[in-house]
């Protein structure tokens, strides 16, 4: 197990190609900076390496903790599994992951594709998350007037 293949894992989890994944690392490039990156790419995912200047990038993109990349094999794991992994390990970077971790470990199987699929919308689609707060909030707020 290598950092570059738990890239090469979790990118064909999220069904991305290199292009893909290159895209979301560098959105605004320029043709000579997607070509020196997408290299970059190529060359991690091929060799055993547990160093590359794209870790922290690429652990936004995925929106996986840098240290799971780093010390877990995640190469036999489902995504579902690899996001659960994330959370424990986000539990003890602080508090409010760590009370929305211990939430998540008891919540319902319905409770937690709900959370997946925001956490899929954060990552795909980023403009659409602040809309999705607001649909969330009036409706709590409506909620809790009923009360």
């Amino acid at each position: 197990m290598s950092f570059g293949d738990n890239v090469r894992h979790v990118r064909q989890l999220f069904g991305w190609s290199r292009r893909d994944m290159l895209h979301r690392l560098a959105p605004e490039a320029t043709t000579k900076e997607r070509a020196r990156i997408g290299q970059q790419i190529y060359q991690l995912e091929r060799r055993s390496s547990r160093h590359s200047d794209l870790l922290l990038p690429i652990a936004e993109v995925f929106g996986i903790p840098p240290q799971v990349l780093l010390k877990n094999d995640l190469t036999d794991l489902a995504l579902s599994e690899v996001n659960r992994l994330a959370l424990v390990e986000a539990r003890s970077v602080n508090g409010g992951v760590k009370v929305f971790a211990g939430w998540y470990e008891s919540a319902t199987d319905e409770a937690r594709a709900i959370v997946e699929r925001v956490f899929e919308v954060d990552r795909d689609a980023p403009d659409l998350l602040s809309g999705l707060l607001a649909i969330v909030n009036a409706f709590l707020d409506s909620h809790a007037e009923r009360r």
